[in-house]
């Protein structure tokens, strides 16, 4: 028997839709961009989100990245445009506010779905890319896959409480060694690490174990699901919101200091 039929629909680089067993599927879909996420991508992710988290028809949420890739993080285009629009001075604090912010955002819209999140990882899962992806309540990955702090790297700090989620899902020294190197580390690592579920071979086989894990549990009780988890969130989210709001003001910060500001002007001038 085939899978269920489902109605698609498309805007701000999104590809939403939910099927007659309650599995609502969320791929982001800018492979020319690495499936790096504008304003327009943010939007269409939170209030899709949103709209299930209120429904009690949606059982299961997949989070999903189009064209080999997961996501690899904020379009820094758009930041290097907007910061360089502003001459040498570069972000103004409201403005780097609001930068960051969309980035939390993002992630609470994820956390605060009710019903079981499942990130499906292919290719590189980078900056808020990766926060999204451990915002998610079980992950999966393709071999080939990697999860990226890539932060550090131009002189910035995690965000989308990654401080915290990978603090917890991997510990201290290995966050810290993510963190503050600022490297790759691949899905046969993270699976080691307990940061992931399952990794395997191809993008065939990715989809089939998505499906296998959803359908099973679009098939369990909504209301055991919805309260398991709550009461999972309570121990080993506990601190999410107080990492958001320390990442927030750190970022805030960095946004707007000459090693960021050096860093996004370079970039700018090579993307020409």
């Amino acid at each position: 028997m085939g899978r269920p039929v489902t109605e698609e629909t498309t805007r701000g680089g999104v590809v939403t839709s939910v099927d007659e067993r309650g599995i609502g599927r969320l791929t982001i879909s800018r492979p020319e961009r690495m499936n790096a996420l504008d304003g327009h991508a943010h939007t269409a992710i939170e209030e899709t989100l949103a709209e299930w988290s209120s429904r009690d028809d949606v059982r299961v949420v997949v989070i999903d990245g189009a064209g080999g890739s997961f996501s690899a993080g904020a379009d820094v285009r758009g930041f290097a445009e907007q910061s360089t629009a502003g001459g040498a001075s570069g972000f103004t604090r409201e403005q780097a506010r609001q930068i960051i912010s969309g980035g939390s955002d993002l992630v609470r819209a994820v956390r605060s779905v009710p019903v079981p999140v499942i990130a499906s990882v292919d290719g590189a899962a980078a900056g808020i890319g990766a926060s999204l992806a451990l915002g998610a309540d079980l992950i999966y990955t393709t071999s080939r896959s990697y999860f990226l702090l890539a932060f550090v790297n131009i002189g910035l700090m995690p965000d989308g409480a990654a401080s915290m989620s990978f603090a917890t899902a991997v510990g201290r020294v290995r966050a810290n060694e993510l963190a503050l190197l600022g490297e790759k580390l691949r899905a046969d690592e993270a699976l080691a690490a307990g940061l992931v579920n399952g990794v395997v071979d191809d993008r065939a086989a990715l989809d089939e174990t998505i499906h296998q894990v959803a359908s099973k549990l679009a098939g369990k009780s909504a209301a055991a699901l919805r309260l398991t988890k709550s009461a999972l969130d309570a121990h080993t989210m506990s601190g999410f919101e107080a990492a958001i709001e320390r990442e927030l003001d750190g970022q805030t910060e960095l946004l707007q200091s000459p090693e960021f500001q050096a860093a996004i002007t370079a970039f700018a001038g090579a993307s020409k």
